[in-house]
């Protein structure tokens, strides 16, 4: 049985500071590439590695923290989600958002996309 690593790409092909979990998603966003990486036994150890605050304890995501609707179309094939969330996760959020320099839309839609995948 194969140990979980954690591969920590500091620059990609199209990314920067993203860790993946395979060898097969990272060797896609690093090979051909000017990419700068490294593996890693544990996610705080690549965390670290690319500059990232490893946290502690993640606050509880309690029931009223849960998607509220789908909102409106947006475009042919886009939707809009609405959430609710508890003040102190919502600026653990935007605090985490800003250090990172990305924006919401983007880090929520990428953590959907790892999360599905």
């Amino acid at each position: 049985m194969s140990k979980i690593k954690y591969y920590a790409i500091k620059k990609g092909n199209g990314v920067t500071n993203k860790i993946v979990e395979t060898w097969e998603e990272c060797k896609v966003l690093v090979l051909g590439y000017p990419a700068i990486y490294k593996s890693f036994k544990t996610k705080d150890e690549a965390m670290k590695y690319l500059g990232l605050k490893v946290k502690e304890d993640k606050p509880d995501i309690e029931k009223e923290e849960t998607i509220k609707k789908v909102k409106k179309r947006k475009g042919k094939n886009q939707k809009i989600l609405k959430i609710c969330l508890e003040n102190e996760l919502y600026e653990a959020f935007i605090k985490e958002c800003q250090e990172l320099d990305m924006s919401e839309d983007l880090i929520i839609k990428n953590m959907i996309k790892e999360w599905l995948c």
